[in-house]
Formats: C-alpha cells, structure tokens, sequence
C-alpha cells in the first residue's frame, strides 16, 4: 500500500489550481541463500533481493486539465542487508539507479524521458513469474538473451547486465493508448560516437520495439530490441567498436482458474565487429495458488549456436507463503547447468519480502 506524503495545491497560470501528488512505495527483500557446486562462489550469507528488488519508489502526478497529466519516477535500490557501497554501478551521477524518468501523459499515450523499464523487461514478466530475480532466467547469472553462462562473460551495453535488458540510459519512451487490448511502445535513445567511451558515459545507440495484448485470461508480449556501440567503446560494454546486437523476446501467459501457465521464446544475434553472439532459447513456467501458498516452476533451455557452445539450463522452483497482501515468506531453489562442461550452481533460499 503506498502511502501519500504530500499533497500540494499549485496555482496555475490561468488562476486555476492543479492537484499535485507524491506517493512513497517500494519492497524491501532480504534472506538466507547457500550457493553450490561453483567453487569460486560456494557460501551461505545473509543477502537481499531473492525474490525483488529492495527499493523505495518515489512516484508524482500533476492532473494539467484538458485530459494531461504530468508524473515522474524515482526508484532507489538499496541492499538491507549491508550497509556499506560497491563501485562500479551502471548509472552514475544519481542516488536513483533504477528506472527514473519524467512523462506526460493523455488520450495520445504516454511519452517518458530517462532510464525507463524496457519492454523486453515487461516481456520477461508475462514470460514467467519470478520476476528478475531467482529462478527467472532473467538475472545476471543466466542472461538467457546472450552468450552467457556460469563465469562467462557478456556481449553487453550499459544498462544490459548480463545480456538481460532492464532499462537503457539516456531513453526516450512513447507508450500507445490501450485499443480493445492491445498496446505498443517505442524506445530510443542517441549513439554518439564523438564522446567519452561507454565506461564512463551511454554512447550505445539503442531503439526497441514493445508490442502487448491482454484481454481476460490471456496476455501475449513481444519486444524486438537493437543495441549499437560508436566508435568509442570501453570496459563491461561490447567488444569491439561498431557492433550491433538484436534481441526479440515473446511470451504469453494463460490464466486458467486452477494455475497460470507461461511460455517464453527468445533470439540473440550480434552483427558488425562484435564477438559472434548467436542463441536461442525457451521456457515453460507456472503457477498454482494453494490457500496462502503460491507455487511456482520454471525450466529455461538456451541453445548457443556459436563455436562456444555454451548450451545451458535452468531450474527454477518457488513458494511464497503470503502471511498478507504485502509481506511474505519465500523459499527459491535454482539450479544452473552449462552442458558443454557440466558446470552447476545451485542456489537455495529463504527470506521475507515487504511491500509498502
């Protein structure tokens, strides 16, 4: 429940007033988690986020008249499970390192400038159910958009870890109104060759395509994303000047009455002087409400069709124990398998997830 902190009347031009709003909301996530079969990475610690990501959200609307509406959004991610910082974060300049924008919105649809939620994000979501987080294929450990495996590494841009696309820099964002259940979006953000290298600032050419439709039971997604370095490129971002990678991404969820099931398909592909990136990959996932539980599954198969090889599966399984609408006890296990090497890591976690 998110909770209103100020509400400040402003005196428009015309005389008038314009009701303005902020609101405070967010989850914070912590628990147990023991990985093994990683040599370099086996432990048992106290760590957050096995289920969502711990953050406060600062959201604002201002009701302009004549149907617009302004708003922003400010996500803080923070860890509670430690108080002390790390270097090297993906977004500089802001304590807000998650999606942050400014918009304006009305009968057009929505137009938002910042670091906005990415479409292939959203399609992740109707893909499965775990979220970004354990067992969802879409973390950093898996990266099933890209060649990426237990201790691998990435074809990545700033704000694609682990070939998993979460939001780009720099974005300009327009969402369509909702007609009979379909929507679509369009994403763009500038390459600028001419600047620092990307270690130090987003000169990545990025555009994404976000196409939905929901209506009942049913929810169909599909986001085609295309991701271009300039001249100047730097640590953590593609690997050569002038590449390009291409991601499409479509899922569909169906709920029937009982439990929901989801399905997932997606296609990497890189292009200019990049280091070959070539994979495809699938997955089936579903849900199943039992009383105050909530059951989850999901198996993810990538196939990588470069000389690497690096072929990889995933495991995921999950409950949450809903003690009320906003806080939860959780348990994640997730299993990570390379087959080309029979690597594995295996994760197991319990925690308590709250949201406010």
């Amino acid at each position: 429940m998110k909770k209103s902190l100020i509400a400040l009347a402003a005196l428009a031009a015309t005389g008038a007033f314009a009701q303005s709003s902020v609101t405070l909301g967010g989850v914070i996530d912590a628990g147990v988690q023991k990985v093994s079969g990683a040599a370099s990475t086996d432990k048992t610690t106290i760590t957050n986020n096995g289920t969502a990501t711990s953050r406060f959200d600062f959201r604002g609307t201002e009701d302009i008249g004549g149907g617009l509406k302004a708003s922003f959004h400010a996500e803080l991610d923070f860890n509670p499970a430690q108080s002390t910082t790390t270097t090297g974060a993906t977004y500089t300049g802001t304590p807000f390192n998650g999606e942050q924008f400014v918009g304006l919105a009305g009968n057009f649809g929505s137009v938002k400038l910042g670091a906005v939620d990415s479409a292939s994000l959203e399609t992740s979501g109707v893909a499965q159910p775990f979220g970004t987080a354990l067992g969802s294929a879409y973390s950093a450990a898996f990266g099933r958009l890209g060649n990426y495996g237990i201790n691998q590494t990435a074809v990545a841009s700033t704000g694609i870890s682990g070939a998993r696309i979460i939001r780009n820099e720099r974005v300009a964002r327009y969402d369509s109104p909702v007609f009979s259940g379909f929507s679509g979006s369009v994403e763009y953000s500038f390459k600028n060759s001419n600047g620092a290298a990307l270690a130090t600032s987003n000169n990545t050419g990025y555009a994404a395509l976000g196409l939905k439709y929901g209506n009942g039971p049913l929810n169909v997604a599909f986001a085609h994303t295309k991701a271009e370095s300039g001249a100047n490129v730097g640590t953590g971002t593609f690997t050569a000047a002038n590449s390009d990678v291409s991601y499409n991404f479509l899922a569909a969820n169906y709920n029937f009455g009982a439990f929901t099931g989801y399905a997932g398909y997606t296609t990497t592909k890189s292009g200019g002087a990049a280091t070959a990136t070539d994979s495809r990959s699938i997955n089936v996932a579903g849900k199943v409400p039992v009383g105050a539980f909530d059951l989850l599954a999901n198996y993810v198969k990538v196939d990588d069709r470069t000389g690497a090889n690096a072929d990889r599966t995933l495991l995921g399984l999950g409950a949450d124990y809903n003690l009320s609408k906003r806080t939860a006890v959780y348990t994640r296990y997730e299993s990570l398998k390379l087959v080309n090497t029979s690597a594995k890591q295996n994760t197991l976690a319990l925690g308590i997830r709250h949201a406010f």
